[in-house]
């Protein structure tokens, strides 16, 4: 049978850049290795809606991925327009939402059917019932509606042996349109679900992946890269392991993946994104000789106050003692901060600062304190009045409301304006230590030489620190 499994990102702008729908395109391999037609529809980079009908008609399924409360609008519109294209066929919701909120999907996009939580054996299951006229109504982790009530199946137990499952569909990828437009790192994922407790995310992690953390093998993790480097035709290859904590991972984990690649062609060059409680110093160095050279750490705070309202489990001095690691094993390291939620005070953003002189990151990323539905901050908000910009579910995606300077949570200690000028002042003290950290000059004059567009690029950063230098902190 033809199955047409979307991506609907149409009229969407990502303000935290473009990636490849690994999860999406890991269900295109699933069900073309039980033998069925499979086309992959990308929205990304379409001018008209009806570019891609030609593709959709005669499929029997339809799915579409739903990856957040934010991308709803634009998934309506391209879901209503599939339905003129193709009537006949069974309309299919998956990804992060719909596992969080099935029912609220189903009323608002009229889809047949929700497949919730992680779907690569239930779409397969779906696709065969559909195409051998068979009831599909008892699958699990299916849900519809029938006769105007809800029903929820139950769901299957999670894939234990992550290494059994298909790696993505990458062949289906226009990736040359993806690098042309922003892309600098293919994501690849080597892990399941998050066991820690942050306000800002759960439960909704373990509506999506179940409690726990499962893990792939690094041997498994190298045949998907290897297989990626075949496709790109280099074995010199960005990546962006996206596990929600990758440093769960012992560290023989690590030593396995160093020693793998070693023994391979691959030339591999990688970030991620962790705790900073997950850590070590031995840890830290395996990962550097395996290829790591930037971690993006959930610092969020330099308040041990505000850290415990999240529910983080972390210090500052857990922080300090990570960075410092990193800059050991010649690993940048980036603080993500959090700021703007409603218990934060003055001397909380006055703490986050004074830790940031003190980790001396390589670079920051200053996010708001957002309200995402299916979290435990949005649901403690709404019981305490703080949420505001609730009906615009825009206010939902943290990256737009960064860029942008809107929050989505009444302030009773601070005005919002506070917060903002916050955000500068953290945003002024990242551009001086791009003009001052004598790894960051290195570093851009050696692209200057080797790579003119980035070191061109990079040279407009240092010009706007050096140009703010009246706002130097003081030491």
């Amino acid at each position: 049978m033809k199955v047409v499994l979307v991506y609907p990102r149409w009229n969407w702008i990502e303000y935290n850049g473009l990636a490849e729908p690994l999860g999406l395109l890991q269900l295109v391999s699933a069900l073309r290795d039980c033998g069925h037609e499979v086309v992959y529809l990308d929205y990304s980079f379409c001018q008209s809606l009806d570019e891609l009908d030609e593709s959709a008609r005669d499929a029997g399924l339809i799915g579409v991925a739903i990856s957040s409360a934010a991308t709803l609008g634009s998934s309506a519109i391209v879901t209503a327009h599939l339905r003129t294209v193709n009537p006949d066929a069974m309309f299919l919701a998956g990804g992060a939402y719909p596992s969080i909120f099935p029912g609220d999907t189903l009323e608002t996009i009229p889809f047949d059917f929700v497949l919730a939580g992680e779907a690569e054996d239930s779409i397969v299951e779906l696709a065969e019932a559909i195409a051998n006229g068979k009831n599909p109504d008892n699958i699990r982790n299916l849900v519809y509606i029938r006769d105007g009530k809800l029903v929820e199946n139950p769901r299957r137990p999670v894939p234990a042996d992550l290494d059994r499952l298909p790696f993505p569909a990458r062949d289906v990828v226009d990736y040359d349109a993806y690098l042309q437009n922003g892309m600098s790192e293919f994501g690849v994922i080597t892990s399941r679900g998050c066991p820690y407790n942050c306000l800002y995310c759960k439960p909704s992690t373990d509506r999506i992946f179940g409690g726990g953390i499962r893990f792939r093998s690094p041997e498994n993790v190298i045949d998907e890269l290897t297989e990626l480097a075949r496709l790109r035709s280099t074995n010199s290859i960005p990546v962006f392991f996206k596990d929600d904590t990758i440093t769960l991972h012992p560290t023989e984990w690590f030593e396995e993946l160093r020693d793998g690649l070693n023994r391979s062609d691959l030339k591999l060059k990688w970030h991620c994104a962790t705790r900073v409680d997950t850590v070590s110093r031995s840890k830290l160095k395996v990962m550097a000789q395996s290829g790591c050279h930037c971690i993006s750490y959930g610092v969020e705070s330099g308040s041990q106050r505000i850290l415990d309202f999240y529910r983080k489990g972390t210090t500052p001095a857990q922080a300090v003692q990570a960075f410092r690691w990193s800059r050991e094993f010649g690993i940048e390291a980036t603080a993500m901060l959090m700021i703007g939620c409603p218990m934060e005070k003055e001397d909380d953003l006055e703490a986050t600062y004074a830790l940031l002189k003190k980790l001396k990151p390589d670079d920051i990323v200053v996010y708001f304190s957002t309200a995402i539905p299916g979290r435990d901050i949005h649901d403690w908000a709404e019981r305490e009045g703080y949420l505001i910009n609730d009906t615009d579910p825009q206010h939902f995606d943290p990256a737009r409301n960064r860029a942008l300077e809107v929050m989505n949570m009444r302030l009773p200690y601070l005005q919002i304006e506070d917060v903002i000028h916050w955000k500068h002042k953290i945003e002024r003290y990242r551009s001086w230590r791009k003009v001052t950290s004598i790894d960051n000059i290195r570093k851009w004059l050696t692209d200057l030489i080797h790579d003119p567009a980035s070191g061109t690029r990079n040279a407009g950063l240092v010009l706007k620190g050096f140009s703010g230098r009246r706002d130097r902190p003081n030491e």
